[in-house]
């Protein structure tokens, strides 16, 4: 630049910083400069607000109170799933039944049932699994055996005046509750002979 051809106008621009012989590269930054943060699966960390994060594969989750955390991972674990081959990750409903009755996931028990065929003691295990469902069954029957003869216990009619009247006689109540119970116990008893014998016949 020839300073010596300079007039007033340029050194007035040249104040302002708009003459042509000025480079002058305007830059905008923002408040805070957010580097970018490659998270692995399994990464937990806690953003600006105090929220609590895990990576996940794909995706990020956002962390709830201590207790609620505690209650999902029960609600999705599965603690007899081999923990080296397991890859249940989203239980669906067959896991969640499962998971009440063997304490893993569905394609777990699947393996399980399948190994337990090539050893050949699938069929012990499976008698096994019918006792005990058939045990599950005659509990909850039990269960409502209790609950008609509460019932009953506390019935009460309505007689021709009006009046409330319950059992007409102490006894013929106590002979029908008893009755009941012996009937249950005796078809019980028959339950549990045929199961016996049956598996008996298919051992």
């Amino acid at each position: 630049m020839n300073f010596d051809k300079l007039t007033s106008e340029d050194i007035r621009k040249m104040v302002k910083g708009e003459h042509s012989s000025q480079n002058k590269i305007q830059v905008t930054v923002g408040d805070e400069y957010k580097p970018t943060i490659t998270r692995n699966v399994g990464d937990k960390w806690t953003d600006e607000d105090g929220n609590e994060w895990e990576q996940k594969q794909g995706y990020a989750v956002k962390l709830g109170k201590e207790w609620q955390q505690e209650l999902h991972n029960d609600l999705h674990s599965f603690p007899k799933c081999p923990k080296e081959t397991c890859t249940c990750t989203l239980p669906k409903r067959n896991d969640t039944k499962m998971r009440a009755i063997h304490g893993m996931c569905f394609d777990c028990v699947i393996d399980m049932e399948h190994k337990l065929r090539i050893t050949g003691k699938f069929k012990e295990y499976e008698k096994e699994k019918l006792k005990r469902n058939a045990m599950a069954w005659l509990d909850e029957a039990e269960k409502e055996k209790e609950i008609l003869a509460d019932t009953l216990s506390r019935l009460e009619f309505t007689n021709e005046f009006g009046d409330i009247e319950k059992w007409n006689t102490h006894v013929n109540k106590e002979e029908l509750l008893d009755k009941i119970s012996q009937q249950f116990e005796q078809f019980k008893k028959e339950f549990l002979e045929k199961m016996e014998t049956r598996n008996e016949n298919d051992a």
